[in-house]
């Protein structure tokens, strides 16, 4: 597989980024070539444009700033999303990311006289969502982790048929020791090392 990783997280020494570089670490193990997209290394502008959304459908050529960010679904199997769940939700950059880069030409195509996209994304065969919560599994489950639905509903729409899609989520972090901590650290570099 060619698995693009897409992290998101303000901060150096957070524990998204650990868990970003252990991904890395596991994928690596397991003879995979990983291309990263770093959303707040390159300060990648999470709003859409008034300019973007009046030419929404002009397609990728429109957007030559993006064409790396577009290159890079073209060419991966596999996408790994590592982020913080806060609000249950995306951090504005990633949220941003989905809003400028999946768009019609890239991700998907909207037919005339129809209501229905038409999936571009089909060299995907798997998503994957690693992040942090604060708050509990309870918490999540009662709101249907509502931070994973764009990724697990929607782009997995556009992607191939038979995508498969994983989750590897710490919850509670405000009570939980730093054994457990690493504890899920290591547990993410084996997944990702198989």
């Amino acid at each position: 597989m060619a698995p693009l990783l897409v992290i998101c997280h303000l901060r150096p020494d957070s524990l998204t980024r650990a868990a970003a570089q252990r991904v890395v670490a596991g994928l690596e193990k397991a003879g995979e070539a990983v291309r990263v997209l770093d959303l707040e290394a390159e300060d990648f502008e999470a709003c859409l444009s008034l300019e973007e959304k009046l030419h929404y459908d002009a397609g990728p050529e429109s957007r030559p700033e993006l064409r790396a960010h577009f290159d890079a679904l073209e060419w991966a199997t596999r996408i790994v999303f590592v982020y913080p769940t806060s609000f249950s939700g995306h951090p504005a950059r990633l949220k941003g990311w989905f809003d400028r880069v999946c768009i019609p030409g890239v991700a998907f195509d909207a037919p005339a006289g129809t209501t229905r996209a038409k999936r571009r994304l089909t060299n995907i065969r798997r998503l994957e969502v690693v992040t942090t919560h604060g708050s509990s599994r309870w918490i999540n489950l009662l709101q249907a982790h509502s931070g994973q639905r764009l990724i697990f509903r929607s782009l997995l729409a556009v992607c191939h048929p038979l995508c498969t899609v994983r989750r590897t989520t710490i919850y509670g972090l405000d009570h939980l020791s730093e054994a457990e901590v690493q504890a899920w650290l290591d547990t993410v570099e084996a997944r990702f090392a198989r």
